[in-house]
């Protein structure tokens, strides 16, 4: 009789400790699917502040081209000049630094989302069938 409780018991214990169900496959998915739009969404947003950066940076190196060019034709003296060439380069610098600190403060990219992994059911081993394996073509 202590035999038969103490069977009782453990099999109560094993029944009630089943694992807590794990979400469908098919609602992981759909999960992904909204974050993989919202990836998408954030790295095109990025992209075209990136693009903006970019341009600007381009207009403000051409306008310092432009100026220095402008100001080389009625430059007279070597002195006159090598001001004009000093400030173009200033003018560049400073819209590089620019342009870095803008990228910069984008911050990093965003992460994408993980593909979540469909699980595969194993067959018990007992009802696998044996797989003979097939000799090696031997020469």
């Amino acid at each position: 009789m202590s035999m038969t409780l103490l069977f009782s018991t453990s099999l109560n214990a094993y029944a009630d400790a089943t694992p807590s169900p794990s979400p469908d496959y098919q609602s992981l998915m759909n999960q992904y699917k909204i974050d993989l739009d919202q990836y998408r969404a954030a790295v095109q947003v990025r992209e075209q502040a990136r693009m903006q950066i970019n341009r600007t940076f381009m207009l403000n190196v051409e306008a310092a081209n432009r100026d220095a060019r402008t100001a080389l034709k009625v430059a007279k003296t070597a002195a006159a000049k090598n001001e004009i060439l000093s400030n173009q380069k200033i003018a560049v610098t400073a819209a590089s630094v620019a342009r870095d600190a803008a990228i910069a403060a984008l911050g990093a990219l965003p992460t994408p989302p993980v593909k979540p992994v469909k699980q595969v059911e194993m067959a018990p081993l007992g009802k696998m069938k044996n797989k003979k394996s097939s000799p090696s073509p031997t020469r």
